[in-house]
């Protein structure tokens, strides 16, 4: 199961909180402010009072095993910076980091943020599935259903052609661009192979998706987005 520690509950840690709690995802909640933390003393999460601004209170409620961490510290700059730098001395895998500024967001990457968000409705959509896959690099809602997703090709339809894979008429996804591990995206030639480690920039939806990497059947109805991202990508945990 995936662990991850939400440090700092202000809106855009909250927003995060809520796509993970429906999943099957282990969550670790600190916070300094004892009130904040009380509102989820309910949830299916461990939380914990704490002032993040020191390291060795962090590496104490941090366990090795821990995943990913999202930092929100609300609009404390300082705060943010110093809690990605004692995370990235952690040696945690990922860090997520709400920037406020470009001018943050650059600091942050530079004291180890793996990613930097800046706080939108949609951020935390984008950030769940990441969280949960090595496959899927990217993901952008664009309106309604659609949606425009970067991800590894899975394994399925490795050393098969265009015309074999057939993704437009099995899957229901347009295929935009493909490239290596190295290169960059160009226009596509009718005539490839797909190779273990092209990455892959698809059109679609979610459902459309999940039938792609997940093989989930067509008939199947979906409830909510958070089932969605569980169903997408519970094979591909890391």
């Amino acid at each position: 199961m995936k662990q991850v520690a939400i440090l700092g509950l202000s809106h855009f840690g909250k927003s995060v909180l809520d796509e993970l709690l429906a999943l099957k995802v282990e969550v670790i909640l600190v916070d300094k402010d004892r009130k904040v933390i009380d509102t989820y003393k309910d949830a299916s999460a461990a939380a914990v009072v704490l002032d993040v601004l020191n390291v060795e209170n962090l590496r104490k409620v941090l366990p090795e095993s821990t995943d990913a961490v999202i930092i929100d510290m609300g609009d404390s700059i300082e705060a943010s910076i110093l809690a990605t730098s004692y995370c990235a001395k952690l040696k945690i895998k990922t860090i997520i980091v709400k920037a406020e500024t470009e001018a943050h967001g650059e600091i942050l990457e530079l004291v180890g943020a793996s990613k930097v968000v800046f706080p939108n409705k949609e951020a935390a959509k984008r950030i769940t599935p990441l969280l949960l896959s090595s496959v899927l690099l990217n993901y952008f809602p664009v309106s309604g259903k659609l949606v425009i997703a970067e991800l590894e090709i899975p394994s399925h339809i490795i050393g098969k052609s265009m015309a074999e894979a057939d993704i437009r008429t099995q899957y229901n996804l347009n295929l935009i661009s493909l490239r290596g591990p190295q290169e960059e995206f160009d226009l596509l030639d009718p005539d490839i192979t797909f190779k273990a480690g092209d990455i892959g920039l698809f059109s679609g939806t979610d459902e459309a998706l999940e039938r792609f990497i997940g093989y989930a059947p067509k008939e199947r109805a979906y409830k909510s987005i958070a089932e969605q991202f569980l169903n997408l990508f519970r094979r591909y945990k890391k």
